[in-house]
Parts: structure tokens; C-alpha cells; sequence
């Protein structure tokens, strides 16, 4: 049994969910098996882990059935019942979480009796609730909402027709057909999204069905529907837009006027749509301009900004931590690197100390001394920053190409050649051992360590020609802290002016 889907949906359970399953399983409604009952009050005894070898069948069977023989096809079938209680138990409660979809299922339900009064009493504070909430606080997506809208009013339409025919059903079709038509709309974004994540194909398959479909309702149909929203609805005009925007946004086609509309108009509803989607659209929004930039029309555009400024939308929504409040060391750490890039000394400051406890225990000490090392830095504080360096465990590798990149430009700053070339030797043969470094990365560290030790060469013996050389290749090449060798760069330069 330890191996059984029983089991694993058992394990999925919380302590509330235990007790929750504990009464379904009670209820008379649901079973009315006694020895599937005990079965699970036995098992229940193993929580939280359920891997106690006293769960194996015949040990169950021992504690349920005591001076018994083992009987494999009773213990076959109380499993199996019990198995349905349990796939049972989540899909209700998957379903009662969906409140949306409560309310139109009690809504229907009532309608199919002709319990009318109770209908029309739960409809009108239904839609009392829901025709205008603060969507920004939902757990629910914009599609589900306006299939929700789509819904209700066709319910009423119906209702109106069959207990209510003084009143206008014409007016509540023809709302259910406008929110049907915004439901859909956002669900083929969204589809469409899905499958150019997915696609791995190097050239993208121009005729298929959802392309076909996709590029005639961008040329025929979303603009004109978008601005007939907007004579009746101005909410509802900056979210269809939003979609619309980031549909073109992350077409392979799009350029950077196409991530600059979509920008806006996601800034524009930031405050109307539920969270999940204000987060799943700032991906898209980052998505966008990964592949702008690695595209031919990134010309006047500052990536790096712009990704800091996206990060910080995802902190002003208190979107940047985890559902279970941890913060992801990955988001963490590019973060800190991009306001580093940007020379942002002071963001990273205020960042460290609003989210710095948030890291998961195991690797907060090591995150710690990597982030103050960069405070460090901005601070000019080079020896300080090498010292927090050197108290990072080395055996957390994706921090380790990350230290010896800030410890080569330490070594810079103090003037330290001997113990730069000492490190610069070392970091060779970590990047060039390490199979875990890829070749991009590889790549990009070389070139970072070479352009150091030219602006150690450059300082010791300068040469006007040759410095406009080096800047030339920097300003026109993607590097590791780009704008900090710049600015080393006319440093040098106004020392020898």
C-alpha cells in the first residue's frame, strides 16, 4: 500500500484537510462502509509522512481484521473504496473553491426546480457582490470572471422569460453575449501565449490553425471590438486592450514600439485585475522583452532598466514573494545583479532589508554575504566587500562565478593586480572545468575577466587610441557589469586629461 495513489493523495493533505477527510469519510452520504472507515482511521495514525512500514497490506490487515487470515481481495477493495472517497474529497473541495462557479451552479440548480423567489433573492445579491468587486484582491483569473458574468445574466435572461415576462430578457442576452465574447477573447490570448511557450520549433509554423485564426481576429475583429468596449465600459476597455497588447507584444514579429504599448497599457489596469493575472502578465511583459532584445530592434532600449522596473512593479503589487511568503533566491539574486548593473547601490540596500528575511534558513547566510558585498561595493567599501566574499560556502555553486565576478572588480577598485591575477588564473579554470558553467556564461566571464585586466593596462600605461578601442567594444557588445567598465573607462581617461 505504501506505493499505492492512495497513499500519495493522502500525503498531499494538510491537517485540516485530514480532519475534513476524516468526517467525509464519516458521513453516511458518502460511505457507508464501516471497514473503509477504519481503514482510514488506521492509516490516519502515520501522518504526516504515511511511509511507516506498518502500512504495508498485510500489517493494515492485522491491526483492521485481528486473528484474521489475510484476505488479498477484501483488502484489494476497501483500498479501492477508499481510494474514490479521497478522489472524491478533492474534487469537492477543488470545486468549493471555485466561488465563482458555486454561485451559478446554486443559481442554475434553483432555476431547474422553478424555486423562483429564492432565485431571484440569490441572484440580486450575487450580482450584488460580484458586478463590480475590487478584482485586484481575487484569487480568480479575468477569463473566469467574465465566463462567471456570462453566466449570470444569460441565467436571468432565462429567468426573466419563463417567471418575469413584464421584464426585459433582451437586455441580459445581450450582456451574456458581451462578456461571453470578452471570456473568449482573453482565453485564446492566453491559449496562443501557451502555445508559443511551448513551441520549440526554431522557425514557427505560419499556417496553423491558431495562427490562421489568431491573425483574423487582430486585423478583423479585436481593434473595432475593443473600441465598441469603450464607449460602454472603460474598465473593461484597459483590460481587453492589456491582452490585446501583450498578444502583439510576444509575437516573433514584435518590436520594441509593440513591448512599449503593451507596457503602458499593463500599467494602465495594474490596479483592475486580479493578482494572478497581474503576475502571469508582468512574465509576459518580461518574456516580451527577452525576445526583443536577443531580436535586431533593440536600438535605444535599456534592458536592464527596464527589467529592474518590471521587478519593481512585481514588489509594489507584492507580487515578488512565493503563495507561501518565501522568497525564490533566483528572483532574489537577479535582482540585486540588475540594480548592481544599473550602479542602483541604494535599491539594493532597501531590497536586502525588505525581503533579505525571506530567503529559505539553508541559504540565507550565504545570499546575506553575497548581497552585502554588493552594498559594500556601492559603498566603496572594496575591503569590506571582499570580506563578506570570503565568508560565502563555495559549495553553493550558482553563486560561484557570481562572487568571483564582483571580487575580480574589488581587486580593480584597490588596485590589487597580484591578487586579480591570483583570482583571474583560478576563474579560469573553474569556467573552463565546470561542466555545469554553460558555453554563454563561459563566454561571458572571459570576456568580463580580459576586459578587467585591460582597464588595469590602461591604468598603468595609458593610451588614448587604445582606450577608445576598448570603449567602442564595450559599448557595442552584451558584458557582465557593462556600465561599471565604462565608467572605469572615463575614469582612467579624466585621470589623463
Amino acid at each position: 500500500m505504501l506505493k499505492s495513489s492512495l497513499l500519495e493523495i493522502i500525503r498531499s493533505f494538510s491537517k485540516q484537510d485530514l480532519l475534513k477527510f476524516e468526517d467525509f469519510v464519516r458521513s453516511p452520504y458518502f460511505n457507508k462502509k464501516e471497514n473503509v472507515s477504519r481503514l482510514f482511521m488506521e492509516i490516519k495514525n502515520y501522518a504526516p509522512s504515511f511511509t511507516d512500514g506498518n502500512l504495508e497490506k498485510e500489517k493494515t490487515w492485522a491491526k483492521l481484521f485481528p486473528g484474521t487470515e489475510y484476505n488479498y481481495g477484501i483488502m484489494k477493495n476497501l483500498i479501492h473504496d477508499l481510494t474514490k472517497l479521497s478522489d472524491s474529497f478533492i474534487a469537492i473541495e477543488y470545486s468549493n473553491a471555485d466561488k465563482l462557479k458555486s454561485n451559478i451552479d446554486l443559481l442554475a440548480a434553483l432555476l431547474q426546480r422553478q424555486i423562483s423567489k429564492v432565485f431571484s433573492a440569490k441572484y440580486d445579491m450575487t450580482e450584488k457582490i460580484y458586478i463590480d468587486p475590487a478584482l485586484k484582491n481575487e484569487s480568480y483569473k479575468m477569463e473566469q470572471y467574465y465566463d462567471f458574468l456570462f453566466k449570470l445574466k444569460l441565467l436571468k435572461a432565462i429567468y426573466n422569460r419563463l417567471h418575469n415576462p413584464g421584464s426585459s430578457s433582451f437586455e441580459y442576452i445581450t450582456e451574456s453575449g458581451n462578456y461571453f465574447l470578452y471570456s473568449a477573447v482573453i482565453n485564446f490570448y492566453k491559449y496562443y501565449n501557451n502555445y508559443l511557450a511551448f513551441n520549440d520549433r526554431h522557425i514557427q509554423v505560419k499556417d496553423s490553425t491558431a495562427e490562421t485564426f489568431l491573425n483574423g481576429l487582430n486585423k478583423n475583429f479585436i481593434p473595432d471590438l475593443i473600441k465598441k468596449v469603450k464607449t460602454n465600459s472603460e474598465r473593461e476597455y484597459k483590460i481587453l486592450k492589456c491582452f490585446y497588447e501583450m498578444n502583439i507584444a510576444l509575437n516573433p514579429d514584435a518590436d520594441i514600439s509593440c513591448y512599449n504599448n503593451f507596457k503602458k497599457s499593463l500599467q494602465d489596469c495594474s490596479d483592475i485585475i486580479p493578482r494572478g493575472d497581474l503576475k502571469d502578465l508582468l512574465v509576459c511583459l518580461n518574456n516580451s522583452l527577452t525576445k526583443i532584445r536577443e531580436g535586431k530592434s533593440n536600438t535605444g532600449i535599456n534592458s536592464n532598466r527596464e527589467i529592474l522596473e518590471i521587478s519593481n512593479m512585481e514588489i509594489e503589487n507584492n507580487l515578488f514573494l512565493q503563495p507561501n511568503g518565501v522568497m525564490d533566491q533566483n528572483s532574489y539574486i537577479n535582482y540585486i545583479l540588475t540594480a548592481f548593473t544599473l550602479r542602483e547601490y541604494e535599491s539594493i540596500e532597501i531590497f536586502v532589508k525588505k525581503f533579505g528575511s525571506k530567503i529559505p534558513e539553508d541559504r540565507r547566510e550565504n545570499v546575506n554575504n553575497y548581497s552585502q558585498a554588493h552594498i559594500s561595493f556601492g559603498k566603496k567599501e572594496f575591503d569590506k566587500s571582499l570580506e563578506y566574499l570570503s565568508k560565502i560556502n563555495h559549495d553553493f555553486f550558482n553563486m560561484k562565478h557570481l562572487v568571483r565576478d564582483i571580487q575580480m572588480m574589488n581587486y580593480y577598485e584597490l588596485n590589487d593586480y597580484v591578487s586579480f591575477d591570483f583570482a583571474l588564473d583560478s576563474y579560469k579554470h573553474f569556467i573552463a572545468k565546470n561542466k555545469s558553467v554553460t558555453p554563454h556564461n563561459r563566454s561571458l566571464s572571459e570576456d568580463f575577466c580580459n576586459n578587467i585586466k585591460k582597464l588595469f593596462r590602461l591604468r598603468e600605461s595609458f593610451d588614448k587610441f587604445e582606450l577608445e578601442k576598448v570603449r567602442k567594444e564595450i559599448i557595442n557588445n552584451k558584458l557582465i557589469n557593462k556600465y561599471w567598465i565604462l565608467d572605469k573607462l572615463s575614469e582612467i581617461e579624466n585621470n589623463n586629461s
